[in-house]
């Protein structure tokens, strides 16, 4: 791995070391680990609005049949239960 250099608040340094050393793992790990959380956000937030795009597309018809599909899937569910 390539190694990058981070400028922290000393109170945030002081932190992530004690929680380190509480969970007896490296401070590179925590950092790494957050680094991919963060990245792994940005994509949830992408699939969700790929989701989104393709609702707003066929089969549904778009936004303005969504109101309709609804409604025959709620009166769907209603007759099940």
């Amino acid at each position: 791995m390539q190694s990058v250099s981070l400028n922290l608040d000393p109170g945030v340094l002081k932190t992530i070391k004690s929680r380190a050393m509480a969970a007896n793992v490296p401070v590179a790990k925590i950092l790494r680990d957050a680094v991919d959380l963060y990245l792994k956000e940005d994509e949830k937030r992408a699939a969700k609005l790929r989701v989104l795009e393709c609702l707003k597309e066929k089969p549904f018809g778009g936004m303005s049949q969504w109101d309709k599909h609804h409604e025959e899937r709620t009166g769907a569910d209603a007759c099940r239960r």
